[in-house]
């Protein structure tokens, strides 16, 4: 596999790579009608993949999300792939793309984190028309088409290894258990 400063990179706005929305549900946690189910309810927080909770069946006006997105929380310039349908908080916005996946979803992550970094609180927010605006470098296939292939490779791989390591530092006995007796 290539490595990233052997390919070729190509700027791109958002807007012509996704279609970009505003959230279909933008449900402010007081009024959310079943807060225990199985649905994640996605806010602007920069944990847990930005998952506030798990919450159920919501009122018809309010629509569920499609997964297989990016979601971007703007007021605080959170980035997350999501793989499964959601509803959301305020202030959400829904990246989508059909060549979307898990693993180039998570390649264009670090690519639209480092676009949010410009932005800030206040004057210099994220706004929709910003977001749309901003541009980044994709890498580029030889007819200069974005290579989903190449994001989604290069992820796979940087994913096995860390699962081989971790397999590894178990199979040493260097688990959590093993280091707490190492701390003492």
């Amino acid at each position: 596999m290539k490595k990233l400063d052997d390919l070729q990179w190509k700027e791109f706005r958002l807007s012509d790579v996704f279609d970009i929305s505003a959230t279909p549900s933008g449900i402010d946690k007081n009024k959310l009608e079943e807060k225990v189910g199985l649905t994640p309810y996605i806010t602007r927080t920069e944990n847990t993949n930005g998952y506030e909770l798990f919450v159920g069946k919501q009122n018809d006006k309010y629509k569920i999300s499609e997964g297989n997105v990016i979601t971007i929380g703007l007021d605080t310039q959170t980035v997350f792939y999501q793989p499964h349908s959601f509803f959301t908080g305020q202030n959400i916005q829904i990246l989508s793309n059909e060549n979307l996946n898990k693993y180039n979803g998570l390649f264009v992550v670090g690519l639209i984190k480092r676009i949010m970094s410009k932005f800030n609180w206040g004057g210099n927010g994220a706004t929709l028309t910003r977001l749309k605006r901003s541009q980044t470098l994709f890498p580029i296939k030889k007819n200069g088409q974005i290579d989903w292939k190449y994001m989604e490779d290069y992820m796979r791989v940087l994913e096995k290894e860390q699962v081989d390591e971790a397999i590894a530092i178990l199979k040493r006995g260097g688990g959590t258990a093993q280091r707490s007796k190492e701390a003492k």
